[in-house]
């Protein structure tokens, strides 16, 4: 039970958010960092994940824009074509968006527990994933709006499904402004794919997410990252927001 009660160093971006309270008087924002360093979980040791592994993390924090976002997709485009992994599909999708979704479901107060649901979709399947839902107590029949959004292959099909929410409007603007200007600018050797299934479990996310795989491997995610908007709240600074992405070496290497 000693040993249990403490913790190794289990990702790089609350670190990083402690960094910058501590430091904030000598740095200059928007502060940019990257950090190649190694991480663990108490997972169960498999192919493609380790109890130890290096983790690569870029972010930026200290203002909200949207461009941020845009810039870090291009990092991911920028480092792929470099170490020429083919077939890489960088996924999209924005917590406000599923905020807006689970709240016409009739189901916010359960907002963590569907998110980190929604996350096993691709390796327990939709079935289970309701089954899950009911038993937290999500009503039968707010799975039927789960299903009009499952059903949506473009983010123009969100206009109508979020109309009363306005959170989710917000969010459908942010996701929106990524895609076209990425879409201005072209990526030259990956593919920015929405994804209304994305939702990665960290609750310190609030915007735009995103998850990158290679399509040709079988090893789930090689990335990911999203917008925070005041993870350095913990450390006694509020209001400071940022946007991050990683890379999983180790992943990226087998």
């Amino acid at each position: 039970k000693q040993i249990s009660e403490k913790a190794l160093r289990y990702d790089l971006t609350v670190p990083f958010a402690r960094f910058v309270v501590q430091n904030r008087n000598e740095i200059t924002f928007p502060f940019k960092r990257y950090q190649m360093q190694n991480v663990w979980r108490a997972d169960r040791p498999q192919k493609g994940r380790y109890r130890e592994f290096f983790q690569c993390d870029a972010d930026v924090i200290g203002t909200d824009s949207l461009f941020c976002e845009v810039e870090l997709v291009q990092l991911y485009d920028d480092v792929f074509s470099k170490l020429k992994i083919p077939n890489v599909d960088i996924c999209i999708n924005n917590r406000k968006v599923l905020s807006g979704m689970i709240e016409l479901m009739g189901a916010s107060e359960l907002f963590d527990t569907v998110v980190i649901i929604l996350d096993k979709l691709s390796t327990i399947g939709l079935d289970k994933v309701k089954e899950e839902l009911l038993q937290k107590g999500v009503k039968p029949e707010s799975l039927l709006i789960l299903d009009a959004f499952l059903k949506t292959k473009n983010v123009g099909d969100l206009d109508s499904l979020l109309l009363r929410s306005e959170i989710g409007k917000k969010g459908l603007g942010e996701l929106q402004f990524v895609m076209d200007n990425i879409a201005r600018l072209e990526l030259g050797y990956t593919n920015l794919v929405f994804d209304i299934t994305l939702a990665r479990g960290l609750d310190y996310y609030t915007g735009c997410i995103l998850e990158v795989k290679a399509n040709d491997v079988q090893i789930g995610s090689i990335g990911g990252g999203g917008r925070y908007d005041n993870l350095t709240a913990n450390f006694g600074l509020n209001d400071v927001s940022g946007a991050g992405i990683s890379f999983g070496i180790d992943r990226i290497y087998l």
